[in-house]
């Protein structure tokens, strides 16, 4: 059967992950085109993808490889270059510490397939993570669930942006944090990343509010809770570790403005995206613009009370000074991850899930367990973490 969907996986390291996330792909015998855009290479995972039909036999799988994301400009670039490759209707980007939910996703592309003026669509985004020893070599790539949650993030909430005006859907789903993760129409999200290799953004929050208020000004978009379409675990994030300079914002965020490019980057990004509503709807871009600024005023509040608060002071400080405690805060045993599941199924129902869909996802997350704590993936694994532990 000819695949509809692309999964598009960028890799920047960790390797156990990759492996973990194409252990369950393949288990799963997941029906989709997966395009591997590799921006730091290791050899020893290279020859195992691109030897992919002997270690992954069920996917439908290309590996290519990329400089290595030294900055933003190449990630942008490798990004851009995968997504011209996509041969499908539809595309997703996942990252490979994550899990995909088949069952949603199969709901997502049936669902655009039917409503043509719809650029993207989502099923709810699930949070998770693990529960390990703190000597685990492993770390939290293995190990049972310690925390589930019904949506990783707050601003990751049902919502059908269906406005026929690109303004007002721009503005009431400019800060939703689900769109990078949706399934959308190939042609509109290699547009979309074409862009932001042109205005070259050096925050990557900034790039992906780029990507969200694009996004609406191709098409209507939705993102339902009556099913989940992705799985995002907890504490393992690279968001921050592309260079110097992004990571110097979480120490100084004054000092990070007068020496970057961002006032310019949000100019750049309120100028594309005014203009191209302006088109749309008519009015003033300038008018526009302002408008849009409530929004992004909003967005930058919090990432700079998130980065600057109290509470990231405390979490700075715990970081630099015991580590050990910061490590037991994320491992330690919780005694709620039963109520939590069964919160989980409950809020399907009352969201309008179907009794054959919670039959699938329960199916679903029974498979992710299975490769999180049985013995098979757990041996796999071991057979090739030497290798790809050692330095490149």
């Amino acid at each position: 059967m000819t695949p509809r969907l692309t999964i598009v996986l960028p890799l920047k390291g960790r390797p156990l992950f990759t492996l973990r996330f194409l252990w369950h792909a393949n288990r799963a015998r997941l029906p989709y085109r997966f395009l591997v855009a590799d921006g730091e290479v290791h050899p020893e995972l290279a020859k195992l993808l691109e030897n992919s039909q002997k270690t992954f036999p069920a996917l439908d799988l290309e590996y290519i490889r990329y400089p290595d994301d030294i900055d933003f400009k190449r990630y942008y670039a490798k990004m851009a270059d995968v997504f011209a490759r996509v041969r499908t209707p539809y595309v997703k980007i996942a990252d490979n510490d994550d899990f995909l939910a088949s069952a949603g996703l199969e709901c997502c592309v049936d669902f655009l397939d039917a409503h043509s003026d719809y650029v993207c669509c989502s099923g709810g985004i699930g949070g998770f993570s693990l529960r390990a020893s703190g000597s685990d070599s492993q770390e939290l790539v293995i190990g049972p669930f310690n925390k589930l949650a019904y949506r990783c993030s707050g601003h990751d909430r049902a919502i059908d942006l269906n406005s026929s005006s690109a303004t007002e859907r721009v503005l009431a789903g400019a800060r939703n944090t689900w769109n990078f993760y949706a399934v959308f129409r190939a042609p509109a999200l290699a547009l979309m990343w074409r862009e932001l290799l042109e205005i070259d953004p050096s925050n990557l929050q900034l790039s992906e509010r780029f990507l969200v208020m694009r996004a609406l000004t191709l098409g209507k978009a939705r993102c339902d809770s009556s099913f989940f379409s992705y799985w995002r675990q907890y504490w393992t994030s690279l968001r921050l570790h592309w260079t110097s300079s992004q990571s110097a914002i979480r120490q100084d965020f004054a000092h990070y403005l007068l020496r970057s490019r961002f006032t310019e980057n949000v100019a750049n990004v309120l100028d594309r995206i005014s203009h191209r509503i302006a088109e749309l709807d008519g009015g003033d871009p300038e008018e526009i613009a302002e408008r849009l600024r409530g929004p992004l005023e909003r967005w930058l509040r919090e990432l700079i009370g998130h980065d600057f608060g109290a509470y990231a002071t405390l979490r700075r400080y715990l970081r630099s000074h015991v580590p050990w405690l910061v490590v037991w805060l994320k491992r330690r045993r919780r005694l709620r991850l039963g109520s939590e599941r069964r919160s989980i199924f409950a809020r399907l129902r009352a969201d309008g899930a179907t009794s054959e869909y919670v039959a699938k996802f329960k199916d679903e997350l029974a498979q992710i367990e299975d490769v999180l704590t049985a013995c098979d993936f757990r041996q796999f694994l071991r057979q090739h973490m030497p290798a790809l532990q050692a330095s490149r």
